[in-house]
């Protein structure tokens, strides 16, 4: 990916990914996304219940791991922002956060971050993120769609400190999708997609 491309991609939607990204994004540790708790209280059954009736509807089983999807995905992002506000990702926990194809992109637009001598200040921001887990794999996987919004997420030149010069048309609201596996250690962003769409 080209420095151009990188700033059309990662500025007009980057994934600082809040991304961390964090998205990061943190971005994770700065970016939270905008999910809200759906915890719900079940009622107490009444006194007068009968026993066939007094045990009232467990809460969504699969809510635990979206809770914990969006945790990872909040910290994804904050290892993004530390990473891309140094153009390298060396001293971060990238390689815990992320994998596959979406390491690789973080990588690649790193270094192509450290050729322009450039680094991303700022934080992204992040609404409507919806957790959607799949099933039928061999992990658990999830699907996690966002809006990212990169207007506070600026590439600067690292060596003068001067915001740089992006397109005009580029979009500073953007969609995302990412792919997120549950290993051992935690949920991991294994791809993350850049869609030019504007939220």
């Amino acid at each position: 990916m080209t420095t151009t491309r990188h700033h059309h991609t990662r500025t007009t939607r980057l994934r600082a990914a809040a991304a961390v990204t964090a998205a990061v994004a943190t971005l994770t540790t700065g970016c939270a996304t905008d999910a809200k708790d759906d915890k719900a209280a079940a009622p107490s059954p009444s006194a007068s219940a009968s026993p066939s009736a007094s045990s009232t509807p467990s809460a969504d089983p699969l809510e635990a791991d979206k809770t914990d999807v969006r945790t990872a995905y909040d910290r994804y992002w904050g290892v993004l922002t530390e990473a891309y506000a140094k153009a390298d990702s060396s001293g971060t926990a990238l390689k815990d956060v992320a994998s596959g194809s979406a390491y690789a992109q973080n990588e690649s637009d790193l270094a192509s971050l450290r050729k322009a001598d450039q680094i991303i200040t700022g934080r992204a921001q992040h609404s409507n993120t919806v957790v959607e887990l799949k099933d039928g794999q061999k992990l658990k996987t999830a699907s996690i769609t966002d809006c990212v919004d990169v207007t506070q997420w600026k590439p600067v030149d690292k060596t003068t400190g001067k915001e740089v010069a992006l397109p005009p048309q580029r979009l500073l609201r953007y969609l995302t999708t990412l792919t997120a596996e549950k290993w051992p250690s935690g949920w991991v962003v294994i791809e993350e997609k850049i869609q030019d769409q504007a939220c």
